[in-house]
């Protein structure tokens, strides 16, 4: 959150010096403030899990995994979602859900760790495939382009600020 913060009132400041006419501080500005937002993006805000009815599509910082259905061994919740595929591999799913706190047992009551929402679509999904008898493909992992031109840009930004 308050990275996020920062970002934005870093952009606010940009902003104000190019209205204000101030070019050399926008342009000793520009890649740093660049340099962060794109951390925050990455780190924070690109991250997820989509659940499709034939794959389950993990977005991390700077990788793209594509699981089909069939190729999944395994899903738990530890501090992230994690998945066991066939190959065999785990994959932990920086955008998922964390494990919700515990609830205080009464007396005489055992503990009992809640479960997450966003945890069992995933498994009903997954299950909907084995019933369907999903079948097995290959897991597909890739470079987030999206992410790392941006990056490749930021830092270029960041470059031209700290020579100029």
């Amino acid at each position: 959150m308050s990275s996020g913060l920062v970002a934005f009132l870093g952009l606010a400041l940009l902003v104000d010096a190019a209205v204000r006419g101030s070019w050399d501080v926008v342009l000793h500005a520009v890649g740093p403030i660049a340099v962060i937002v794109w951390g925050v993006w990455v780190l924070m805000v690109q991250p997820s899990v989509r659940v499709t009815a034939d794959r389950l599509t993990v977005v991390n910082p700077l990788r793209v995994t594509v699981v089909p259905w069939g190729a999944v061994a395994d899903v738990r919740l530890r501090y992230q979602i994690v998945v066991e595929t066939t190959e065999p591999r785990k994959l932990t799913c920086w955008g998922g859900p964390t494990l919700p706190r515990p609830k205080p047992a009464r007396r005489g009551e055992r503990p009992v760790m809640p479960t997450s929402a966003e945890l069992s679509v995933v498994l009903d999904a997954w299950a909907l495939a084995r019933d369907r008898g999903a079948a097995d493909g290959e897991v597909v992992r890739a470079w987030d382009r999206t992410a790392v031109v941006s990056g490749v840009v930021a830092v270029l930004l960041l470059v031209l600020a700290l020579v100029a």
